[in-house]
């Protein structure tokens, strides 16, 4: 027979085979983040982190609930004292890690309670929060770049927000992640007992400046062409000097770095940490006139949401963003309901006028 110690580090669970018995939630906790075969231990370093914080509030607050006792009902009040106070978020991710964590339970522990939980939380259907409309203008983009190099010579920074913008990139594919050492996947830094990894690197960026990045969320290849990328071509321009990078039809990849982190810290000359990145960013953002609660992840849905008011097909957006269903890359944009209507009703009326005269 088996012991382990609870997420509180001080009750053996007296398991057997396994599947301890009374399980609690508190129990439950415990053997999804110690089990060998439990998916936790597959997770990403950022969201394991994120993960194991979601579940000591839970264990906190519910530890002690005995799976046998527990009721749709019971379950429907903790989802709505999660949700207290507008936090729709907070009460889908309470939803959504006591789904993960009765799903272990059925699948791994094989405990019929985990399993008849599992069936009451998939019929729950749980409010996802509104999306705001909260964006990064391209405007906002070029002001963030100028005041980068004028004010602050943080030509980095500068670069870092034309990518992120002009190629909907998430923040961590742009300036990659630092994670510990013991996690799995080939480094391309190694720096104070940790590694850096999923930034873009100049390697991947050939001769005629398409660059090919594995993405970092769903490891989907990305290919895209800078030389279609103008805020882009600006900074690797600014990179290369006064001689020209793209002259007609030639590119002199030669002109920019063919190895290393494509945007890193001018400071030490490491990749970013995402702490100081975003915090310089900020700054920058800041002096800019970019309002507080425009940020630096709303670069993204600013790209997108530019698309979309362009008027571009939302199956393309959706492959440019790298997502997985049109669904999701609705939800990025940040387009006004209005502005869209009154764009169908200009190409209707564009097109009636066409038609008539046509005869």
């Amino acid at each position: 027979m088996r012991t382990d110690a609870n997420i509180a580090g001080n009750e053996p669970l007296g398991s057997t085979d396994g599947v301890p018995a009374g399980l609690t939630i508190g129990k439950l906790i415990a053997a999804y983040q110690t089990e060998r075969v439990s998916t936790y231990h597959k997770l990403r370093h950022h969201v394991r982190k994120n993960q194991a914080t979601l579940l000591r509030r839970i264990d906190a607050r519910h530890g002690s609930a005995g799976l046998a006792t527990l009721r749709k009902r019971h379950l429907m009040e903790w989802h709505m004292d999660w949700s207290e106070g507008g936090k729709v978020a907070m009460g889908h991710s309470f939803v959504a890690m006591m789904r993960t964590l009765v799903g272990f339970g059925a699948d791994v522990l094989d405990d019929d309670e985990c399993l008849r939980l599992s069936a009451v939380l998939h019929r729950y259907k749980v409010p996802q929060a509104e999306p705001t409309l909260t964006f990064l203008t391209a405007d906002q983009a070029d002001a963030v770049r100028a005041v980068a190099h004028v004010n602050f010579g943080w030509h980095m920074i500068a670069l870092g927000q034309a990518i992120q913008f002009e190629l909907v990139l998430r923040q961590k594919d742009v300036i990659g992640e630092w994670v510990p050492e013991s996690e799995p996947g080939d480094a391309l830094f190694r720096h104070g007992g940790q590694k850096w990894m999923r930034g873009l690197i100049w390697q991947e960026i050939d001769d005629k400046l398409i660059l090919r990045h594995k993405t970092s969320k769903k490891q989907k290849v990305l290919e895209v062409d800078l030389k279609l990328a103008p805020m882009v071509v600006e900074e690797l321009q600014r990179l290369a000097g006064d001689e020209p990078l793209i002259d007609g039809d030639t590119v002199n990849r030669s002109l920019l770095p063919a190895t290393g982190p494509v945007v890193y810290c001018e400071t030490n000359g490491l990749p970013w940490s995402s702490n100081e990145y975003r915090r310089k960013w900020r700054l920058v953002a800041n002096e800019a006139g970019v309002p507080k609660e425009v940020k630096n992840m709303h670069s993204r849905h600013g790209g997108i949401t530019e698309a979309d008011m362009a008027g571009a097909d939302i199956e393309h957006t959706k492959h440019a963003a790298t997502h997985s269903s049109s669904d999701q890359t609705r939800r990025y944009s940040r387009g006004s309901a209005n502005e869209k209507i009154a764009g169908v009703q200009k190409l209707r009326a564009a097109h009636r006028k066409n038609t008539k005269a046509g005869g």
